[in-house]
């Protein structure tokens, strides 16, 4: 259904192969460990409790931002998170973010320019975009901030 260009995948296209996201990033991990847990960065309580139905039904477990500032918290504060690592050696406890674009406090474009600064490998976990704007110029700018792929809402 949402299907727009080559390098965009609709969110139950996610597989276990993640990350599958286009080649624009080269940032990201290409090992990734097995906890299969998403990080979703989202503002909205139905979009975060359509982005966790729709994780759950591939088998991902979600952790929730409500804000830029929040999502960076849980990246750099893992263990008071109390999440279970795998037992994997370069384990990063998310496989993957999801962030919206539009939030309070702290932006998509922000918060991504900010992960994309944390110098472990978290920092290169595979990032994707979550919004309802269409407008190529904003989605151009989460690509220059690091983004690895980009979809539209809604889901």
């Amino acid at each position: 259904p949402m299907k727009k260009t080559e390098n965009e995948y609709r969110v139950e296209d996610i597989r276990i192969e993640i990350p599958k996201f286009s080649s624009r990033r080269e940032t990201a991990i290409l090992d990734p460990c097995s906890c299969r847990r998403v990080l979703s960065v989202e503002d909205n309580d139905y979009n975060q409790m359509v982005i966790e139905r729709m994780m759950k039904k591939i088998g991902f477990s979600v952790v929730k931002a409500f804000n830029g500032k929040e999502g960076l918290q849980c990246l750099n504060d893992l263990d008071n998170l109390m999440l279970e690592k795998c037992k994997q050696k370069n384990c990063t406890v998310f496989n993957v973010v999801i962030t919206d674009l539009q939030m309070p406090i702290m932006n998509g474009i922000d918060f991504i320019k900010a992960m994309r600064e944390i110098p472990s490998r978290i920092g290169r976990l595979p990032i994707i975009l979550l919004s309802a704007t269409d407008e190529s110029e904003q989605i151009e700018k989460g690509f220059k901030a690091g983004i690895n792929d980009f979809i539209a809402k809604p889901l």
